[in-house]
């Protein structure tokens, strides 16, 4: 296994198990308790549990790639976006306060990505 494919099972377990399937499958009012967001409903969560359960898929067409010998810059771009963008929101607008772990997930996630982009051969090359 890669560094990269260590890094995308990782975020796809992680982001899986914490993200979607609680947004999927959780009660609306657990959801907005947690979440401090009361508009939109049940509706609104199951839509963003879909939303992630799409990127998920993207994470995981990176293994083909991998597999095929070639860097997934698509997937890596996507994750960077996803996860740097996520952490400098919740930097930027305090909400790491509230989301500690969530934060250093998706910022350990994001400076992983980038050492994959800056460094392809290290990224692909197996790990043991």
């Amino acid at each position: 296994m890669s560094f990269l494919a260590l890094v995308l099972a990782a975020k796809i377990v992680l982001t899986g198990f914490l993200t979607a399937v609680p947004f999927l499958f959780l009660p609306a009012t657990r959801l907005a308790t947690a979440t401090g967001v009361t508009g939109g409903g049940e509706t609104l969560f199951r839509l963003y549990g879909v939303a992630i359960v799409a990127l998920l898929a993207g994470y995981a067409s990176g293994f083909w790639i991998l597999a095929s010998g070639q860097f997934p810059w698509g997937v890596v771009i996507m994750g960077l976006v996803s996860n740097a963008g996520g952490a400098v929101l919740l930097l930027a607008t305090g909400g790491w306060r509230k989301a500690v772990p969530i934060t250093l997930v998706v910022s350990t996630i994001a400076v992983s990505l980038a050492i994959a982009a800056l460094d392809p051969d290290f990224a692909m090359r197996p790990l043991w």
